[in-house]
């Protein structure tokens, strides 16, 4: 009956290992903060109306919080938030090109976010496979020249 080695893993493995599970977890954190989602987009999409709304009216939202006008705007619906906003200040069909300027960035910012976060997934994926291949292929070549070493010492 064979018997099993003392160790299984070697300490380069071991520190590989390691190594490679700290980097994936600060890949995924910065993935994670870097990467848009539904309510990144959403508020981009409302801070874009109330800059739309100040080119009409200076003080519109003056002392508002950024915070209280997209949690008003999420609350009402957003298309009936931007028709109550542009009636409130007046703003006619004049403001039509602006409106729907970011009512059409809004939805293709929407629809390619299965796309942007797929593409990111794979671009994490390689930042991830690359470097910890190379530091494999570094560890397992120091240890074949550390066991040539051995070899030839004895």
């Amino acid at each position: 009956m064979p018997t099993l080695p003392k160790r299984l893993l070697k300490p380069w493995h071991r520190l590989w290992i390691i190594t490679g599970i700290i980097y994936l977890l600060v890949l995924a954190g910065i993935f994670q903060v870097l990467m848009p989602n539904q309510e990144s987009i959403e508020r981009k999409m409302v801070f874009s109306v109330t800059e739309e709304v100040r080119r009409y009216d200076g003080m519109a939202f003056a002392g508002e919080s950024p915070r209280k006008i997209f949690e008003v705007a999420r609350s009402k619906g957003y298309s009936n938030w931007i028709e109550q906003v542009r009636s409130n200040y007046r703003i006619g069909s004049e403001g039509d090109t602006g409106f729907n300027k970011i009512e059409r960035n809004y939805r293709e910012a929407v629809s390619n976010l299965p796309i942007k976060r797929t593409v990111g997934i794979l671009i994490c994926l390689v930042a991830w496979l690359m470097p910890m291949a190379v530091f494999y292929i570094f560890g397992f070549v120091v240890d074949w020249i550390k066991s040539g070493v051995r070899v030839i010492q004895k």
